[in-house]
């Protein structure tokens, strides 16, 4: 549809995965030994968290750029604000941390940061016995040492920063809590934890209590999965492309954006799957796909596919028919509305799209152009827009970098790598 000289082709490798980044760093700050952390994230938002822990007196040390040591056990309450910038990862998880540790902090963002509602781990927190403060359920906020109880959480949490704030609280409880999760959500905490052989048990719900974890660990981190959609979306969309993106994340709660896509008639395949016991690997091939077809994305499969949903919404606009997206509430509580900013920029550019209710229905084969971007600060939105300028023949605008640094800072070098 496009006259595009651009293509994507050969092997990449991406720096780790930031979920898992932020959680190995955490848990290790429990450990009063040493632990080993290789392919750390180099994402800001994980230096965030970095920044956070050692102002609670925790030793974290980078050997080189491709391995950290970090040396906890010995927690305490910080002398100043946490800032989490824009990390809503690192506000949310390290709030259930320092609670369950019997911690008193307080928590500041930038702009971004402070318009992104917490209310959602605040409640469950309180009922817990957390004494904690906000400004009406945002940022700053406060909690106070106070001594937690176990909780018995039914409402099924369809967001895993929830999910892991109460699991970390529950580390600091004598009594089991019972937590019910939606099975669509990430679920690197609860592997983690059992991995360490902390007391945890996993099934339709998670029941966990205190437990000591007394030996420091070594883990490699996976590439990260989130950042390989970008390429994988550029892979398929360029004529003539194809790509290899070696050692990245291989899990199932993080993989229904490739299963999606292969619904969708992409060519993709994941190849050589390592045999970790923590988190696997594998390689994958994704390449020119000429035949993509729409879909029907409900609620359930969007919780799946939540961090994927702008580039997926770039890859519509190529797809044969009309792709739909329902039940969206969860795009709302993100570092923009993305939600909106989909809508907003693809209509300016000319896509045939429509938005109401939590659903985005966008009609493909659209013939686009260029415009002003409105990226809302997010950098899942100008990362997805910078693979439309290939598309349309443009080159990358590399004027998002700030943006982008929040969670991919390689992004320009990772695509210049392998842009032909």
């Amino acid at each position: 549809m496009y006259n595009t000289n651009k293509k994507l082709y050969g092997d990449v490798t991406l720096p780790g995965d930031k979920s898992i980044s932020h959680r190995l760093l955490m848990v290790g700050a429990l450990i009063n030994d040493r632990s080993y952390i290789y392919n750390l994230s180099n994402s800001n938002d994980v230096l965030t968290t970095i920044k956070c822990l050692r102002a609670c007196n925790v030793k974290i040390k980078f050997i080189d750029d491709k391995k950290i040591k970090i040396h906890g056990g010995n927690l305490q309450s910080p002398a100043e604000n946490l800032d989490c910038q824009n990390s809503g990862t690192t506000v949310r998880l390290l709030t259930g941390l320092l609670a369950g540790q019997g911690i008193s902090a307080n928590f500041s963002g930038d702009g971004s940061l402070l318009n992104r509602p917490m209310k959602r781990i605040i409640e469950p927190l309180k009922k817990m016995n957390l004494k904690i403060n906000s400004n009406n359920n945002y940022l700053p906020l406060t909690i106070e040492k106070s001594s937690l109880n176990p909780i018995n959480y039914k409402t099924v949490t369809k967001s895993a920063k929830v999910k892991s704030a109460l699991l970390f609280a529950s580390l600091g409880c004598d009594q089991y809590s019972t937590i019910s999760y939606d099975l669509e959500t990430r679920d690197h905490t609860e592997k983690l934890l059992k991995y360490l052989h902390c007391d945890i048990s996993i099934g339709d719900q998670i029941s966990i209590r205190k437990s000591r974890i007394n030996k420091g660990f070594s883990l490699t981190v996976p590439g990260d999965i989130s950042s390989a959609g970008f390429l994988i979306a550029g892979a398929i969309l360029l004529p003539e492309s194809k790509i290899r993106i070696n050692n990245v994340l291989y899990n199932e709660t993080r993989l229904k954006f490739i299963y999606l896509l292969k619904k969708m008639n992409a060519n993709i395949s994941i190849e050589d799957i390592s045999s970790s016991k923590f988190e696997k690997s594998c390689t994958i091939v994704a390449s020119y796909s000429p035949n993509l077809q729409s879909v029907q994305i409900n609620s359930k499969c969007a919780i799946g596919v939540i961090d994927e949903i702008p580039i997926l919404s770039i890859i519509a606009t190529q797809c044969d028919g009309k792709t739909v997206f329902s039940g969206l509430e969860e795009l709302k509580y993100k570092e923009s509305d993305r939600a909106m900013l989909i809508y907003e920029n693809l209509k300016n550019m000319g896509a045939d799209i429509s938005y109401s209710d939590d659903n985005i229905v966008i009609k493909g084969k659209n013939n686009l152009h260029n415009t002003c971007i409105i990226h809302g600060n997010d950098h899942r939105m100008a990362m997805s827009f910078e693979i439309l300028h290939l598309l349309l023949n443009n080159k990358m605008s590399h004027q998002y970098n700030d943006i982008i640094s929040i969670s991919f800072p390689d992004f320009y070098s990772a695509i210049e790598s392998i842009l032909q």
